[in-house]
């Protein structure tokens, strides 16, 4: 049986079937006709193009490696940090800035790149192989040695510089001095394992920060930081609900969640406030990094090339795209609509997410 819009195609066309070579009246519509029938294929690829969720590459595969992605939450600025312990700024337009590339000394393979803030100064803190975490403002480099082991993640919390290391400890610093460095350490905690991420979310007293170390054996231990926190004891709660590493982890904004990415593939929502845990997506390749922008979407990156975004509301994946060949290994929301991703071979892609997510 036809349906009403072929019958209606067929209707309009029909006085065209019988045409003779003296209607010549005739011609120049089926010319026009012809033409837009050839037209009509290449118009839907242009328009499948422009709806395309990477919308703009930047090539920096002679940096090898990307390691981490972040932006500075005021200036909109990108740091992305490379293995081979290059660091790479690009402004808000993602223009490299050709004065501001910096190759760090001495680092061995570089692991993270965050900004933060000691008092008023804003800084780039990278943590390297080498033990130390290195703090960069608009011209100088400052190398800090904080563990014996390498240092796989810091950050600057309430004036104290917070490390993760591969010996399985947390540290956390007063720094005395820049230039030379001179720090005050204390050890916060000692576990089983590499000690691989850390992640900081403010709590509803803007004197506390609250801090969550991740373990390769599945562990998640959280703290409670103030400014006295260098000083007094401090206790923490421990969660483990999968016994996987765990690659990539973040607070939800309110702080009364995390979403943890393992190295077999769970995305998993656990809840602060019972322990309550629950796996929201798997893939089967392992979870790379995630971030979650302020309108409950966790963008999450694996080791296969896809980027996949997911409504913490409902659960259900919204976008799923390919955007390489292979792993992606840093993934964050510059806006709300707006992710920026790399792979493994240093290729960056800017994507847009559709309107109607």
């Amino acid at each position: 049986m036809i349906g009403n819009n072929m019958k209606r195609i067929l209707a309009f066309f029909q006085p065209w079937l019988h045409f003779r070579p003296s209607d010549i009246e005739r011609w120049p519509l089926i010319i026009l006709l012809l033409i837009g029938l050839w037209l009509l294929p290449r118009q839907e690829k242009i328009w499948s193009q422009e709806q395309s969720f990477v919308v703009k590459k930047i090539d920096l595969t002679q940096y090898s490696t990307v390691a981490s992605i972040a932006q500075d939450p005021e200036s909109k600025q990108l740091a992305i940090g490379f293995y081979n312990c290059n660091l790479i700024f690009l402004d808000a337009n993602l223009n490299l800035d050709q004065e501001k590339k910096v190759f760090l000394r001495d680092c061995k393979r570089f692991f993270r790149a965050r900004y933060g803030q000691l008092g008023a100064l804003p800084f780039v803190v990278s943590s390297l192989y080498t033990g130390s975490s290195v703090l960069r403002n608009s011209s100088e480099n400052f190398d800090i040695p904080l563990h014996k082991a390498a240092v796989t993640d810091s950050l600057i919390v309430k004036d104290y510089l917070l490390s993760s290391s591969d010996d399985g400890s947390v540290t956390i610093s007063r720094l005395l001095s820049l230039s030379p460095p001179k720090v005050n350490t204390i050890k916060l905690y000692q576990s089983i394992g590499v000690a691989r991420n850390l992640a900081f979310v403010n709590t509803p007293d803007p004197d506390v920060g609250k801090v969550a170390v991740s373990y390769d054996t599945g562990e998640i231990t959280i703290f409670d930081i103030d400014r006295n926190a260098g000083s007094n004891p401090i206790e923490s709660t421990t969660f483990k609900d999968i016994n996987s590493r765990i690659n990539t982890f973040q607070f939800t904004r309110d702080g009364s969640k995390l979403l943890i990415g393992y190295f077999t593939g769970e995305l998993v929502e656990l809840d602060l406030t019972n322990g309550a845990h629950r796996t929201l997506f798997k893939v089967n390749s392992w979870l790379n990094s995630l971030d979650i922008n302020g309108q409950n979407l966790v963008a999450i990156a694996d080791d296969q090339g896809f980027v996949r975004i997911i409504s913490l509301t409902t659960g259900k994946v919204v976008e799923e795209h390919q955007i390489s060949s292979t792993g992606i290994n840093a993934v964050i929301f510059t806006d709300y609509q707006t992710i920026l991703a790399a792979d493994a071979s240093g290729m960056v892609y800017q994507g847009k997410l559709a309107s109607s997510s």
